[in-house]
């Protein structure tokens, strides 16, 4: 499980997953139905007590070969509650991807899952990033 990065003192552990939307392996998605990313993350005590502003989660995915490169919408927001468990889902729409990638488009993708704290709008060095395996969307 990734570590959360602080600029000073702190620490805390970030995970995410994709889940599977369709029939049979984990590995192969279909572009028509939604994706889900579940991200969960948990901070120290003390950093819960001190830190204020936002939680930002996004999840970016990248072509391996020729082929889009998106931002997986909609950005999740999660407000900073003073505990030191956090989680949310991104619920990505249906047809993000393309159902039938273009000849020579692999329909291959890596995906990236980025943790950044936002405070009074500015983005601070609390930061972390997941990566879910190889995925063919499509």
């Amino acid at each position: 499980m990734p570590g959360i990065q602080f600029p000073e003192q702190g620490s805390g552990t970030f995970a995410a997953k994709v889940l599977d939307n369709s029939v049979g392996t984990t590995n192969v998605l279909e572009a028509s139905k939604p994706i889900k990313i579940e991200a969960v993350w948990q901070i120290d005590a003390e950093s819960a007590r001190v830190l204020g502003g936002r939680w930002e989660v996004a999840a970016y995915a990248e072509s391996i070969g020729p082929g889009a490169e998106i931002l997986m919408p909609p950005v999740q927001t999660v407000p900073l509650n003073g505990g030191t468990n956090y989680g949310t889902v991104i619920v990505v729409p249906p047809n993000t991807f393309p159902d039938n990638p273009a000849p020579g488009a692999s329909g291959v993708y890596k995906i990236v899952i980025v943790l950044l704290l936002r405070n009074f709008g500015n983005i601070t060095d609390v930061a972390a990033i997941d990566e879910a395996p190889l995925l063919r969307i499509g």
